[in-house]
């Protein structure tokens, strides 16, 4: 009874200490009725939204005349490896939370990334919430199916939440792995090996397909020149090839199949058309170092070197018919911009992809969607991409309406991340800080 007695008051002064916010006068977006309620109050305690009604003296409260969304998910994220240096993974994980994303996919694993996946949680560090692939199954990782089935094992055993696919594997190896996974229960997401081929991938679990890879292989019809040949990277030596009118029918099998696409379209079109000197000076280089964003500059153009610029806007304009053709068949969308990589930069990158979405067809709901109830419903939790009482209070303030304008998820007045409230003033002190270390200016 003493220990008992002891754990309600220990209880009690935690309760006491709880910290508590209230929202008054926040319109609340609703993503998937795309509607906006009258302006309201919300209110914010250990981590959950409450019934504002319940907080009775608030330690904080926000006056504003904003809008309130989920916050967002980079569903392809590129998190620094341990090595890069401790500054380093603070300063990508401060650009995703300060652009509004409260939850990103790792799919670039390692052990380390499972004790910052535990510091995220935890609070430790701020960030988003981590979710991690272990180190990637490919052609040199994985040579053969009792390979593959040993990696799927020490991975799950590991505690890594599912398995990164990169290109390579062998239809064996490919094979052992998928049965492994879905024995133990374990995801499996990422690339199209070629030797695979989205015909096998479809009649697997494979949950998500990154890149829109593989697609053009079955866009190419039979008796093209093209057909059966390398396809090269995510497809681009068959642009000649592609046709149009086998969209449809793909996007049926996707859909049908029940399996998701992250397209990191905002990438591909970064590195295939616009112009590089234009997309070198944009506002969110400054938080790229200089070394780092002449690399990406070498990168984009060597990449464009063998594409002429009509055909690099026929494929961009072929991949947008893909994502809209998935949308209106009921093939899931997830947001991911495979951030950081070559010019697609923490954060900002997942606003450009949202506008990819429009461009390629989806209303403005339908976009938001793809980084907040879709990930929701994709990761089977109830309680994330809501802003009811008792869901989980990652959530992103705006100033200016995101269903009238999907660009209008850049106008961010603050974030809170699990209860934890971070508003403009505090993002810009870390955004020009990290600006001027990056830059020599510290």
């Amino acid at each position: 009874m003493r220990t008992f007695m002891i754990v309600l008051a220990l209880v009690a002064v935690l309760d006491a200490r709880a910290e508590s916010l209230v929202f008054d006068g926040v319109r609340l977006i609703d993503v998937d009725r795309a509607t906006v309620s009258d302006p309201t109050r919300v209110g914010i305690r250990d981590g959950f939204i409450v019934d504002a009604s319940t907080i009775d003296h608030p330690d904080r409260a926000v006056t504003t005349h904003g809008y309130l969304i989920p916050g967002l998910t980079e569903m392809h994220a590129h998190v620094p490896p341990v090595r890069a240096g401790d500054q380093v993974v603070r300063d990508t994980l401060s650009l995703w939370l300060a652009h509004g994303v409260t939850t990103i996919r790792g799919m670039l694993g390692e052990p380390g990334h499972l004790q910052l996946r535990q510091q995220l949680a935890d609070g430790e560090l701020a960030g988003p919430r981590l979710i991690t692939s272990g180190p990637s199954f490919n052609g040199q990782s994985v040579t053969s199916p009792a390979q593959a089935r040993r990696s799927v094992l020490a991975q799950q055993e590991a505690g890594y939440d599912f398995l990164k696919l990169h290109p390579g594997l062998s239809a064996p190896a490919f094979d052992a792995m998928s049965l492994a996974a879905d024995a133990l229960g374990i995801d499996y997401s990422g690339h199209v090996s070629v030797a695979v081929g989205l015909d096998r991938v479809f009649a697997s679990r494979q949950a998500t397909i990154d890149h829109l890879d593989g697609y053009a292989r079955l866009m190419v019809p039979e008796g093209h020149t093209l057909h059966g040949t390398d396809p090269g990277l995510f497809g681009v030596n068959l642009i000649k090839g592609m046709a149009p009118g086998l969209i449809p029918e793909l996007a049926r099998r996707t859909a049908e199949a029940g399996i998701a696409n992250v397209p990191t379209q905002s990438l591909i079109e970064n590195w295939m058309t616009g112009d590089i000197e234009a997309l070198m000076q944009r506002d969110a280089m400054r938080w790229i170092p200089p070394e780092t964003a002449a690399r990406w500059r070498d990168q984009a153009v060597r990449r464009r070197e063998d594409v002429t610029p009509d055909d690099a806007e026929r494929y961009i304009t072929l991949r947008r018919q893909l994502i809209g053709a998935l949308h209106d068949a009921g093939a899931m969308i997830l947001a991911g911009a495979d951030s950081p990589q070559i010019l697609s930069i923490p954060g900002d990158a997942i606003h450009h992809e949202l506008l990819t979405y429009v461009d390629s067809g989806l209303t403005p709901a339908e976009a938001l969607a793809t980084a907040t109830t879709n990930v929701a419903a994709y990761l089977g939790e109830t309680s994330r991409g809501c802003l009811q009482p008792g869901c989980v209070a990652d959530l992103v303030l705006l100033t200016a309406n995101p269903l009238q304008d999907i660009g209008n998820t850049r106008a961010i007045a603050g974030v809170m991340r699990a209860g934890k409230w971070f508003d403009r003033q505090q993002l810009d002190e870390t955004l020009t800080a990290l600006a001027d270390r990056v830059q020599g200016r510290d």
